[in-house]
């Protein structure tokens, strides 16, 4: 499997994922991040998946392992890899502690999965991970996703839309940005890239913000694109390439 080392500079901000990035992960707030939010965002990935009891799945950017966890009662197996050593850590300790038997954290960098066998998974998620690289670290990633994947084999992927009017005021409003989020990206960006890396759009559909009043205005006009707040979007490996 991947080795247990990597360049210390896997990325242009690694120093903002140390323990204490990862110790305060999806830590509730009544208005940023709220259950509404997240119920939403597992909503998401379930019909994005598709899981099924026998199929396996990788997460790429897999963290500290939350969506990794979610996913496990649904699939055969669930592999986590991460660049990030403080995430591998805490994503093994947790698998630890509940038990979780059909999951499995790797540290490993996206750009070069060579370790893992082709055709080795029925899918491959990228769950909130898109924002945090730059195209020169998407484009292998997905590369090496199309490799991974079995014929027919789905990519999922859920990340924030930079045409939403809450990320339009991020990138205007100095310090509102958050320092890991590097690379947010339009709905149209993600697509583009997604078909440069080999894949067949399957599916692409959008969420509201779950922001309490605001949110209104996302399901009021969700034709908008300043009102589709997460990107959500499933494409598959051609049958025949």
């Amino acid at each position: 499997m991947p080795g247990s080392e990597l360049p210390t500079r896997f990325a242009p901000n690694a120093e903002v994922y140390d323990e204490a990035y990862y110790a305060r992960m999806y830590r509730p707030h009544w208005f940023l991040r709220n259950a509404r939010k997240y119920r939403e965002r597992d909503e998401a990935l379930l019909r994005l998946v598709r899981p099924r009891p026998s199929i396996r799945v990788l997460e790429i950017g897999s963290a500290r392992g939350d969506t990794a966890f979610f996913l496990a009662p649904h699939v055969g197996l669930v592999v986590g890899i991460d660049a990030a050593p403080a995430a591998v850590e805490q994503a093994r300790e947790l698998a630890f502690q509940r038990g979780v038997p059909n999951v499995r954290f790797e540290l490993a960098d996206a750009r070069d999965l060579s370790p893992f066998g082709e055709a080795s998974f029925e899918a491959v998620v990228l769950a909130d991970f898109v924002e945090h690289v730059t195209d020169e670290v998407l484009l292998p990633a997905l590369r090496e996703s199309l490799r991974l994947l079995v014929p027919g084999g789905a990519l999922a992927i859920y990340t924030p839309n930079r045409d939403h009017w809450a990320e339009r005021i991020k990138a205007t409003v100095p310090g509102l940005q958050q320092a890991d989020h590097i690379a947010v990206r339009s709905a149209s960006r993600v697509v583009e890239l997604v078909a440069r890396g080999g894949f067949q759009l399957d599916e692409l559909f959008f969420s509201a913000s779950p922001y309490p009043v605001l949110g209104a205005l996302d399901r009021l006009l969700p034709s908008l694109s300043v009102c589709r707040f997460r990107t959500c979007l499933r494409a598959t490996r051609p049958e025949r390439e």
